[in-house]
């Protein structure tokens, strides 16, 4: 009994070390219809003409953690562009960046609107998305950098405007060469939405002659030219190291701003074998959110990320664990290196 008490106050108290982040980057323009993102942690660029701005209304998809949630933002043919940092740029391990879009319209030529960019530098865009018309049809594309460094490649599937898709884009750090990095894309149609990564891309992997970048450190968005470019919709952006935490239970509420840490009980509880787990952060830092067994032993992380302030919820998908006892506990580390941590009991019965 002693020895499970001290393994218990153990890992109550240990304080949350690890930042490699699964969960690079939620972005759900949880902000007020008007507002310009620069007012939001994006850094504009480029131009004044057109500021990106928040669109009242949100984007759906079943089951997607960004769906409904906050607003959204639209990009026109032309205008300002605007990137985001992730918190730590990734060198090594794959990214994925998922997101819903809705086109309005799009020319023959063609354009790209959101890519990736190193964590230095405005110009060195990296996997591409494109949107252009196919006779009256929408064909989304791909491409490593400029047409000149690697072929921008179409999907051979015609996707319809005012139609909300949810697109997967990858990016695979290689070491063979300094030009072998590959990217893909992954286009899908409500209500899909695999839990396990495709074996074949709706387009990819996609290549090209052009310098590898040394690490993936911003998502950009942009309006392009005003004779290529789209129009569309935009919504919940989110980035991570995994596919399966493209799909995981992670969302934002449209709430207003916590007063206070909470870490709420779960609900239902017991539950078989999925739950909900809600949790307040009233100021932004590293976020742990982890789950452990009746003897202080950790089982699973669910999440290890950093958070801007606000309300979440994460749905818990058990169904690899046995019924018993089962522990999930929150830390959050504030910029100012200052520890909240509460830890709640749950039982799985199946």
């Amino acid at each position: 009994m002693k020895l499970k008490i001290i393994l218990f106050v153990t890992f109550l108290f240990a304080i949350a070390s690890s930042i490699n982040s699964q969960i690079l980057l939620i972005e759900d323009f949880n902000y007020p219809a008007g507002d310009t993102i620069g007012a939001h942690g994006w850094v504009t660029f480029s131009s004044w003409v057109n500021p990106i701005t928040i669109s009242s209304g949100s984007l759906t998809y079943p089951n997607y953690s960004g769906s409904g949630i906050g607003n959204s933002v639209k990009l026109l043919s032309t205008g300002q562009d605007a990137y985001k940092s992730l918190p730590n740029p990734e060198t090594a391990n794959d990214v994925y960046v998922a997101f819903m879009v809705r086109i309005d319209s799009a020319k023959s030529a063609g354009d790209y609107f959101l890519a990736l960019l190193p964590s230095t530098s405005t110009t060195l865009y990296t996997a591409r998305v494109y949107a252009k018309d196919s006779s009256g049809a929408v064909l989304f594309g791909l491409s490593k950098s400029a047409a000149s460094g690697g072929p921008i490649v179409y999907s051979t599937t015609t996707y319809q405007y005012g139609v909300t898709y949810l697109i997967v884009l990858k990016y695979t750090f290689l070491t063979g060469s300094t030009t072998d990095d590959e990217m893909r894309l992954y286009v899908f149609t409500a209500p899909n939405l695999p839990q396990t990564e495709p074996a074949t891309p709706t387009i990819g992997p996609v290549t090209g002659t052009a310098s590898d970048v040394s690490d993936i450190g911003r998502i950009a968005l942009r309006q392009g030219t005003a004779s290529n470019a789209p129009v569309l919709i935009l919504d919940g952006i989110k980035a991570t190291k995994t596919w399966v935490n493209v799909v995981s239970g992670l969302s934002q509420l449209q709430t207003s701003v916590p007063e206070k840490f909470s870490l709420a009980q779960n609900y239902p509880n017991p539950f078989n074998p999925v739950t909900t787990i809600r949790f307040s952060l009233p100021i932004s830092g590293f976020t742990t959110l982890k789950v452990y067994n009746s003897l202080g032993q950790e089982i699973q992380t669910l999440l290890t990320s950093y958070l801007s302030n606000g309300n979440y919820e994460y749905r818990f998908d058990a169904s690899g664990l046995a019924s018993g006892i089962y522990f999930y506990r929150l830390d959050l580390i504030s910029n100012e290196n200052k520890l909240f941590t509460d830890i709640k009991k749950m039982m799985l019965v199946k």
